[in-house]
């Protein structure tokens, strides 16, 4: 497994070790090839990607919290919970995306991808579902009732 980092920032890769804090040679979290899965997985989308990369985190940290051997004894919960502090930030600065939304703060670019996009599961409703013609508000139905 290699590991790599580049402070240019030049690949996704690099962005999202940024963001997760896996900077440090020394120290090494995920590899890049576990990386580069998880970009592949969420499209290529930073943010998306270091959420599921601290998730990885988490998980592995998770495993191991306490050990102690020869009267010596170590604690990695701090790791957890600072990596849970990091993914609830994450998470708030992506307002909860799910990468499949787009009304509202997102780029047109972005709706146009996911509409475009044949393998996108569509979502059960949509805004203006039941509109059906001459039975909106709009409409000239001479039965209608004005409220």
């Amino acid at each position: 497994m290699s590991w790599s980092y580049d402070e240019s920032l030049t690949s996704n890769r690099d962005k999202v070790r940024l963001k997760i804090g896996d900077v440090d040679t020394n120290d090494q979290l995920l590899s890049n090839e576990t990386l580069d899965a998880l970009l592949t997985e969420w499209g290529s989308d930073v943010m998306l990607t270091s959420i599921a990369a601290v998730r990885a985190i988490i998980a592995a940290f998770s495993r191991t919290l306490a050990r102690s051997a020869a009267g010596m004894s170590a604690d990695r919960t701090i790791f957890f919970t600072h990596y849970q502090e990091l993914l609830a930030d994450l998470l708030k600065q992506n307002r909860g995306n799910s990468g499949a939304r787009y009304k509202g703060s997102y780029s047109y670019d972005r709706q146009e991808t996911i509409e475009d996009d044949s393998d996108f599961i569509q979502p059960a409703f949509k805004s203006g579902q039941w509109d059906y013609p001459g039975t909106g508000p709009d409409s000239k139905d001479p039965d209608s009732d004005d409220f």
